[in-house]
């Protein structure tokens, strides 16, 4: 059983992938640029979107690759999609909330994905193969290159993305497109300083958790960033967690990221089963605003890498409840060091 909004591409080649996205998801992303074309802000926002294409172009070709082949296939003018597809960067956007949560020594993953209540019907469940890569992820449509939630990668990492406030920006890499590369890693102590070493726009808070249960932190701002190997039980929401970024730190979601915070900092144990991580991704202790399930949250996802499954929720579909994908692809690949 998988949901109605499950999809499956694959390519050889990054083109071809682009290409098949366009086509799959076309029609959906053809209808959000037409609506934010009706926006007084839409010229102003292409023109900034235009500087960030020229940083990515330069860092990450293949990735501007696929979005080209999206867009031809899609029928859409490159620069439309792109600067749909970073709107985040553009405009301020308060509503970016998720709780992601790492226990029994990173072999158990959970992650409530929080956008706008009305946000439940832009998200799906995407498997993607492009030449030997495979990933399983929760994929927003009107974010092409996918990487932005949860994301799990053959080639060795579970990556849970966090939004962050952050007072920096500078002309750079747009998160979601380093949110997309991290995600891909294959050994995060060798190829991790070279990503983080190419200019950023903004950053995210990355969650990463090899196929061994390591797990790696990495907090970014636009000029700063922290790699951090905390131990386990771990929690992460919507505010820097480590000191040094404590200047950087903007306004973020009023208190509800440290109520969410502090409820499940408060509700992690060293060791769970998935019926006890559920119920803490269901809390609703602080209210529709503030619990851990809140009236944003449109999407959960808890992984075990012990039973090789991935259990995904969707709002879009809460009658089907929990639905178990395998993820034999992470596991038994050939596993680099952690």
């Amino acid at each position: 059983m998988v949901h109605r909004n499950y999809h499956e591409v694959a390519g050889e080649t990054p083109r071809a992938c682009g290409r098949e996205l366009g086509r799959l998801f076309g029609p959906v992303v053809r209808d959000y640029i037409m609506e934010e074309r009706d926006s007084k802000a839409w010229q102003r926002r292409r023109r900034d979107a235009e500087v960030l294409w020229s940083c990515t172009l330069k860092h990450f070709p293949a990735y501007a690759e696929e979005l080209q082949a999206y867009a031809d296939a899609a029928r859409l003018p490159l620069l439309d999609l792109w600067t749909m597809s970073i709107e985040d960067e553009l405009d301020d956007d308060e509503s970016e909330k998720c709780t992601t949560v790492v226990t029994n020594g990173g072999r158990l993953i959970a992650h409530n994905e929080d956008w706008d209540a009305d946000a439940a019907d832009d998200i799906c469940i995407l498997k993607k193969t492009c030449g030997s890569v495979t990933t399983l992820e929760l994929y927003y449509y009107g974010c092409p290159l996918g990487g932005t939630a949860l994301t799990i990668c053959s080639r060795g990492y579970v990556q849970a993305i966090n939004s962050l406030s952050h007072s920096d920006w500078q002309p750079g890499i747009p998160k979601i497109v380093l949110a997309r590369a991290v995600s891909e890693l294959s050994d995060a102590d060798a190829e991790l300083g070279r990503l983080l070493a190419v200019p950023r726009s903004s950053g995210f808070a990355h969650n990463l958790i090899h196929r061994s249960g390591r797990l790696t932190v990495v907090e970014c701002t636009a000029t700063r960033h922290v790699v951090d190997r905390p131990p386990t039980p771990f929690v992460h929401t919507n505010h820097m967690l480590h000191p040094d970024l404590a200047r950087l730190a903007g306004d973020p979601d009023g208190k509800s990221t440290f109520r969410r915070y502090d409820t499940a900092c408060s509700l992690v144990r060293a060791s769970m089963d998935e019926a006890s991580l559920m119920r803490l991704t269901g809390d609703t202790a602080r209210g529709r605003t503030d619990s851990v399930l809140n009236r944003n949250t449109i999407a959960r996802a808890i992984v075990d890498l012990d039973r090789r499954v991935v259990k995904f929720w969707l709002r879009r579909e809460d009658r089907q409840g929990w639905v178990d994908y395998p993820i034999d692809f992470l596991v038994d690949a050939a596993a680099p060091s952690a």
